[in-house]
């Protein structure tokens, strides 16, 4: 069987509950795949910081990329900058993945999403939870379309289960803004399936939730990647 070596590359949006190792690890396990997970996160971090060879994270990125060789490198942007200063996290994506592709990698984009309504982040930007997500998809699809790089739609997903089932599936945190455990298993599944073009629905794993909920969770994640 085919080991896939993924590295995942951005901040606390991705290291929240372990998402990559103790969530999509366990994801694309359950599913049938042999994975081998390795990450260059740091709290609040841009992705421009990630490309900076002075910086400490991307000095760890640039040794990652030529000391190893991955099958697919994840890319989580700043949780605002992409709706805020979309210019500097495309500049960050180009530079991303030139190095990414030069390993023999392919990129996908992690597209986050908007903060929970109440947030503060929304009032001093005149957004909603509604209009952040989709101001977040809308950058990070064009990147992706001017490098022909998929895009796991976390974002959209968020959106569609705290309208529909935000009473009963909280995808927050107490700060309305890093993931819960179902954010992050949410999270994991789009990014699952982005990579690997697996149907979520079918993926065996419900981590600590109820069958019930990670039903939910999965059909979203499905609808957010077609």
């Amino acid at each position: 069987m085919k080991t896939y070596s993924i590295l995942f590359i951005g901040n606390s949006y991705t290291y929240f509950n372990d998402m990559p190792v103790a969530l999509f690890q366990k994801i694309a396990e359950s599913a049938g795949y042999d994975v081998q997970v390795t990450s260059v996160t740091k709290g609040g971090w841009t992705l421009e910081k990630h490309a900076d060879t002075a910086d400490e994270c991307g000095k760890a990125v640039d040794a990652a990329l030529r000391e190893n060789r991955y099958d697919y490198v994840v890319l989580q942007e700043q949780s605002v900058r992409p709706a805020s200063d979309p210019e500097k996290f495309y500049a960050a994506v180009r530079s991303l993945t030139e190095k990414i592709r030069a390993n023999g990698a392919t990129p996908i984009l992690y597209a986050t999403w908007g903060r929970k309504s109440g947030s503060k982040v929304l009032a001093e930007h005149g957004w909603t939870n509604e209009s952040m997500t989709e101001k977040l998809a809308a950058a990070y699809q064009t990147i992706g379309n001017e490098l022909s790089i998929a895009v796991a739609h976390a974002g959209r997903a968020f959106y569609d289960v705290n309208t529909h089932h935000g009473e009963t599936i909280d995808l927050y945190s107490a700060d309305l803004s890093h993931p819960s455990v179902a954010g992050s298993y949410l999270a994991a599944l789009t990014v699952f399936a982005a990579i690997f073009h697996c149907d979520p629905t079918t993926v065996p794993y419900n981590g600590e939730l109820s069958q019930e909920i990670a039903r939910v969770l999965k059909a979203a994640a499905k609808a957010a990647n077609r």
